[in-house]
């Protein structure tokens, strides 16, 4: 009697590892800061992260809109995103000229005035932080790697 045995199929190739890197940079003051934001994220979160499905992506670059947002809305002049990725976790920080520390609201759906920034972001796995700063602060959006 011959026994056939079917090839062992290819062990699926290891995801790759993260990497280690920080993304600064400053963002104008105006209505296109979060989507000039955006668009600087996405390549660094591809480069930095590259296991980062398309859906995780499109949550952390919606927390970096929000942030941003908040920055251009609640404080004066110029912001910066800072994005800090590690093998075990993800960064996105966004400063502003305000030292007044953002607080979650009820969300506003009727006149568009928001409020759902940071309950968006502590929905999808953020702790949000405030690091005080001599000209302002620093709001964090901080991830464990699930």
């Amino acid at each position: 009697m011959t026994t056939l045995t079917a090839p062992q199929p290819a062990a699926a190739p290891a995801p790759s590892p993260l990497t280690a890197g920080t993304f600064t940079i400053p963002l104008p003051s105006g209505p296109e800061a979060p989507s000039h934001a955006r668009r600087a994220a996405v390549g660094f979160l591809h480069r930095s992260w590259p296991a980062l499905t398309q859906d995780r992506c499109d949550d952390f670059l919606l927390i970096v809109s929000e942030l941003v947002t908040n920055a251009v809305r609640h404080a004066p002049g110029p912001s910066t995103l800072t994005l800090t990725t590690t093998a075990e976790a993800l960064d996105i920080a966004v400063t502003d000229g305000s030292r007044a520390e953002p607080s979650p609201r009820a969300p506003d759906l009727s006149d568009g005035t928001g409020g759902m920034g940071l309950h968006i972001a502590e929905d999808l796995g953020a702790r949000i932080f405030t690091e005080p700063l001599s000209a302002g602060k620093c709001v964090h959006a901080a991830f464990c790697r699930a």
